[in-house]
C-alpha cells in the first residue's frame, strides 16, 4: 500500500561602479516542499537595490505599473515596454520591488520550494530552464509547471552614465555588468542552513550572449557544482523511506543505468534498523533525505548506484565573477563571457537588462522540516568599470 504523505550598503572599488541586491526572509509553515496537502512557504522581505550615482537601476514590465510611478520612480516607454528607474543614487527599496512583483503576479514575500529538474546549459537536450512543482504520492516525478506564486522573477534594467562639463548626463553604450559578490547566511538571531537552497536563474540577452545564454547561480557556493534532482524521501516523517507495493520509491528524475537492474532488493529489507544515507546527504540525523529502510519493503542497498540520477548544474561566484587587472579594470574570464548584461545603444535607451528568477531548490539537502522558521539574508553585488 502506498504511504500517505502528510499534508546595503554601497561598496565601490577604485575603478568600479557597483550595486547591491539584498533579500531577507523567514520560513513559515512546514518547509518540506514535497508535502502534498499543505504548501511549504518561505517569507522574505523583498529585494533592495542601491547604487552610487553613476548607475541608474530599474525594472522592466510589459504593462504600466502606476504604483511605481506614484512612488517616485521614473517611467519611460521603450520599444513597447515600460521601464521604471529609480532616481540616481536613490536605488530600489523592497517596497518598490514588491509593488513590481505583485503587479506581475509573482511571489512577493512568499516562496514555495520548487525544482528546475535536470539542467545543463552545455547540453542542447537539457538547457531549457523551467521550474516544476514538487513530486507527490500521485506523481513521483511531478512535471507540473510551478505557478508564478511559487517564485519571484525580476527583469532588472541598468544604465551607466557620466556627467559632462556642462553638468548634463550622458548614458554610455557597451558597459558590461558583472555579478562580483554573493552571500547567503542566517539572519541575526536565527540559525540554520536553508539559505543554501536559494538559487537564481540568470537569463541573458540571446543576441549578445548566444543561444545558451542562461545559467543557474548558487549564491552560497564559490565553485560550480550540481544538485541531484532525484532520490529516496521520507515525506511522512515516520523515520522510514517512502515505499509502495513495488518497494522504496525513487522520486524525481532518473533512469536505470543498464535499463533493467535498478539495484532494489528482491525481498523486504532484513538489515539493521538504523539510518541509511542512501542519497549521500551527509546527514547523521533523520530528516527528509535521511531515513531508515522499512522491514516491509524492498530496499536500495547500493545507495542508488545503479541509477542514473539526473542533476541540475549551477555556477558559483568564483566561476562567474570577472577577472580584475592590477589597475582594477574588470573583464570577462578567459574563454567565457560571464557578465550578466551589456548596456545597449540609443535605440534601446542605453539600457542593459536580464531576467532574474529567484527560487528555492527543493532538492537541495537543506530543505528539510528542521529548518522551520529559520530566517536568512541574501546579498548580491553587481559591478561595472568606472566610466
Amino acid at each position: 500500500m502506498k504511504k500517505a504523505i502528510n499534508p546595503a550598503k554601497l561598496i565601490c572599488g577604485f575603478l568600479g561602479l557597483c550595486t547591491i541586491v539584498s533579500i531577507g526572509g523567514a520560513i513559515s509553515s512546514t518547509l518540506a516542499w514535497y508535502a502534498y496537502a499543505t504548501r511549504a512557504t518561505l517569507l522574505y522581505s523583498g529585494t533592495s537595490v542601491y547604487d552610487n550615482g553613476q548607475l541608474q537601476i530599474g525594472v522592466k514590465n510589459d504593462d504600466p505599473i502606476q504604483a511605481l510611478k506614484d512612488d517616485g520612480m521614473i517611467e519611460e516607454q521603450k520599444n513597447g515596454s515600460y521601464y521604471y528607474f529609480a532616481p540616481a543614487g536613490e536605488g530600489l527599496n523592497s517596497e518598490r520591488i514588491n509593488m513590481y512583483l505583485a503587479a506581475r503576479g509573482y511571489a512577493t514575500n512568499e516562496l514555495i520550494p520548487v525544482t528546475s529538474g535536470e539542467f545543463n546549459p552545455a547540453d542542447n537536450n537539457h538547457n531549457t530552464f523551467a521550474l516544476k512543482q514538487s513530486p507527490s504520492s500521485e506523481s513521483y516525478n511531478n512535471a507540473t509547471a510551478a505557478t508564478h506564486a511559487h517564485y519571484s522573477q525580476i527583469t532588472f534594467a541598468f544604465r551607466a552614465f557620466h556627467t559632462d562639463n556642462n553638468g548634463d548626463r550622458e548614458f554610455v553604450e557597451g558597459q558590461e555588468l558583472w555579478l562580483t559578490y554573493a552571500q547567503t547566511r542566517a539572519s541575526v538571531g536565527s540559525s540554520g542552513n536553508v539559505s543554501k537552497a536559494m538559487r537564481m536563474y540568470i537569463n541573458r540577452d540571446v543576441a549578445e550572449y548566444g543561444a545558451n545564454n542562461g545559467f543557474i547561480f548558487n549564491p552560497s557556493s564559490k565553485d560550480a557544482g550540481t544538485t541531484k534532482v532525484a532520490g529516496l524521501l521520507n515525506l511522512g516523517h515516520d523515520q522510514y523511506y517512502d515505499f509502495d507495493d513495488n518497494g522504496e520509491i525513487v522520486y524525481g528524475e532518473y533512469t536505470i543505468a543498464d535499463g533493467t537492474d535498478s539495484g532494489i532488493s528482491n525481498a523486504p529489507y532484513a538489515g539493521d534498523d538504523e539510518l541509511a544515507d542512501v542519497n549521500g546527504s551527509g546527514s547523521t540525523t533523520p530528516d527528509t533525505f535521511t531515513a531508515k529502510h522499512s522491514p516491509y519493503a524492498s530496499a536500495y542497498y547500493q545507495n542508488l548506484n545503479k541509477l542514473n540520477i539526473k542533476t541540475a548544474k549551477y555556477e558559483g561566484i568564483d566561476t562567474i565573477k570577472p577577472a580584475k587587472a592590477a589597475d582594477g579594470t574588470l573583464s570577462n574570464q578567459q574563454g567565457k563571457k560571464t557578465s550578466v548584461c551589456v548596456t545597449g545603444g540609443e535605440s534601446v535607451g542605453y539600457i542593459g537588462e536580464f531576467d532574474a528568477t529567484i527560487y528555492i531548490e527543493g532538492w537541495d539537502f537543506s530543505v528539510i522540516d528542521e529548518e522551520h522558521r529559520h530566517k536568512f539574508d541574501f546579498q548580491l553585488r553587481f559591478e561595472t568599470n568606472r566610466i
